[in-house]
């Protein structure tokens, strides 16, 4: 029979065990480290195709559903499943260094330096012009 002692410890280490897996299952970082040969295959097949042609979007890359995407003079872009769900995030692709923010017609666009060619992105959906 578990004492008091005994149960607080294993109620302890069974509320580790399950944020262990809670953060290797759902943090960006994790999704990004599993996902990562999909991207970089993806990300070849993109950048062997003609700039001008549309990119053929799966319905997931990785572990990341993705719902559409744009070229960059040097990359591309696609938005997905990570982050806060009224929000516009993604996954962006360049082999030149992107800015912090690029401001669109559509919304500004916030980068964030990943590892290699590979950033996160977010867009604020705000058109140019509209800041306050």
């Amino acid at each position: 029979m578990l004492c008091g002692l005994n149960l607080i410890v294993l109620m302890a280490i069974t509320i580790t065990a399950g944020l262990a897996y809670a953060y290797w299952k759902y943090s960006f970082e994790m999704r990004f480290s599993r996902s990562k040969p999909a991207l970089e295959a993806f990300a070849a097949q993109v950048m062997a195709s003609p700039s001008e042609s549309p990119i053929n979007l799966p319905s997931h890359l990785g572990e990341f559903q993705t719902n559409d995407a744009e070229r960059l003079p040097h990359g591309f872009l696609f938005f997905c499943d990570y982050g806060h769900w009224l929000d516009d995030n993604g996954i962006a692709y360049s082999t030149e260094p992107l800015p912090n923010k690029i401001a669109k017609a559509n919304g500004n666009y916030f980068y964030d330096h990943i590892e290699g060619s590979w950033y996160t992105l977010w867009r604020d959906n705000e058109p140019q012009g509209m800041e306050h």
